[in-house]
């Protein structure tokens, strides 16, 4: 935590009409202990936010299962949550979590539930590393999100899972330079580079664009969810401010 002396404290957050519910991305989770250590997927947003009097919560679903299997796993803990019950929402998604909430909107009739789809870093175009996965052996069983992430996979996604004219749909793609992003990512994002042109080190910047951009963040695909590993940990700005950013934007639609 000695960086933190660097950063700028966060921006406070606007307060939204509806609850935020926080979708994450492949192979993420809401919480989880590893020995003495805590880690929570969004790192600190859902307090964040709650503290300028939003109703913010993470949804946990299957890590690695399909858009299809972790949509109706939303779906579930929608309904099975009196709070939530019969009021619109607002959907933020990181990654494949951002697919997870058009899914639900569009293919499993949530439109009439949700006021706004927010995608972080989402490949709605698909990522080319995915493809690339699939040449392993035994991956495609093993992880099958992994085959609704490739190029033609969110091709066809994209066709047959038209956004509803209902609900506002905004975006935040993300790119970072070599030099200061993470250095667990150092060789997705020369990959994708070469092949996609600006990414974040899974995602590129193109594919990330969905609905209205609200703006295109300078940072890596971890770095947007709190997690600060090598140079990306000297950014001032904390990932908080993009949360903060999205409920101002949604404060002032009314949602």
């Amino acid at each position: 935590m000695a960086t933190s002396f660097f950063r700028d404290p966060p921006r406070p957050a606007a307060r939204c009409r509806y609850p935020i519910l926080l979708l994450h991305g492949l192979f993420g989770f809401v919480q989880k202990r590893f020995g003495l250590f805590e880690a929570n997927y969004f790192r600190g947003v859902a307090p964040y936010l709650n503290q300028a009097g939003n109703r913010a919560r993470a949804i946990g679903v299957h890590p690695w299962q399909t858009i299809d299997y972790r949509t109706r796993q939303i779906l579930s803990a929608i309904e099975n949550d009196p709070e939530l019950k019969d009021q619109p929402l607002n959907l933020i998604g990181h990654s494949m979590g951002g697919l997870d909430a058009r899914y639900a909107v569009s293919a499993l009739g949530l439109g009439d539930r949700v006021a706004s789809v927010t995608t972080i870093a989402t490949p709605h175009r698909g990522s080319f590393l995915a493809d690339l996965f699939l040449w392993i052996p035994g991956i495609r069983k093993a992880f099958p999100a992994i085959s609704n992430l490739t190029l033609k996979a969110t091709e066809e996604f994209n066709r047959e899972v038209p956004d509803d004219s209902r609900v506002r749909y905004l975006s935040i793609p993300a790119s970072s330079p070599f030099w200061s992003c993470c250095p667990l990512l150092w060789p997705t994002w020369l990959i994708l580079q070469i092949h996609s042109g600006a990414n974040d080190g899974q995602v590129s910047l193109e594919s990330a664009k969905w609905g209205e951009v609200l703006f295109e963040k300078r940072a890596d695909h971890v770095h947007l969810i709190g997690m600060r590993y090598g140079l990306n940990r000297l950014q001032r700005e904390s990932h908080l401010d993009i949360y903060g950013r999205i409920t101002e934007e949604l404060s002032k639609r009314g949602f």
